[in-house]
């Protein structure tokens, strides 16, 4: 006896879900590429956005620069010019001192080192032949005009070499001294400063006998020590 055994309806109901199983991944796929499509396109818009957006920052910074480029140059090149004047007044002339220091010394006298320690100071070092000589030198600077103050620093006496020694070559000695002298420039800024109510009120204090001094206090003031 045979039987017969249809199969076909089961066969039709399996292609039909493998059917659905791949329009479902097919329409999940296109979902997919859609969106990322979408974020795509949007995050590419954003970006050319934001360009603009940076480019126009751009040309406003550079017009403003354009702007102020000239007026700034301007001041900078006032400034330095003013700076530059108030210098070359402010210039210490060091010649007429200098003249008065090397004049006050004796004929064997030698600057070895000049040093300007401040605007109105200064140390140097000078050679003599003798030591009583830095002593008279010390006296005329004290008595020169443009000085207001000389001290001595150290006087020493220079090694001599064995040649020296054997040519009988006679020891020198080296005096070293720190003098404040005159600066108009400092006198200029302190009467600047000085308000006129108290210069006032300090002549007004001042008796008449220190403002007016006597004769002899001028005859003694005037003399100079040679």
């Amino acid at each position: 006896m045979l039987v017969d055994i249809n199969l076909l309806p089961e066969k039709l109901k399996e292609r039909s879900t493998w059917l659905w199983v791949a329009i479902t991944i097919l329409a999940a796929a296109l979902i997919s590429w859609a969106v990322l499509f979408w974020l795509a396109q949007k995050n590419d818009d954003e970006a050319q956005s934001l360009q603009q957006q940076a480019f126009e920052v751009q040309k406003q910074q550079e017009d403003v620069t354009s702007q102020l480029r000239p007026s700034s140059f301007g001041q900078e090149k006032a400034q330095l010019a003013a700076t530059v004047e108030w210098l070359e007044g402010y210039q210490y002339k060091t010649v007429p001192l200098l003249q008065e220091l090397v004049h006050a010394l004796p004929e064997r006298g030698f600057f070895s080192e000049f040093t300007f320690t401040s605007p109105n100071e200064a140390t140097f070092d000078v050679q003599f032949d003798d030591v009583s000589e830095a002593a008279h030198y010390l006296t005329r600077m004290k008595a020169s005009s443009l000085i207001n103050g000389a001290t001595f620093e150290l006087v020493e006496t220079v090694e001599l070499t064995e040649e020296e020694l054997s040519a009988d070559v006679l020891p020198r000695y080296v005096a070293r001294y720190f003098v404040q002298f005159l600066d108009e420039r400092a006198q200029t800024e302190t009467d600047a400063i000085v308000e006129p109510d108290d210069a006032i009120d300090q002549s007004e204090e001042l008796p008449l006998d220190e403002a007016e001094p006597s004769e002899n206090e001028e005859k003694e003031g005037g003399g100079v020590v040679e």
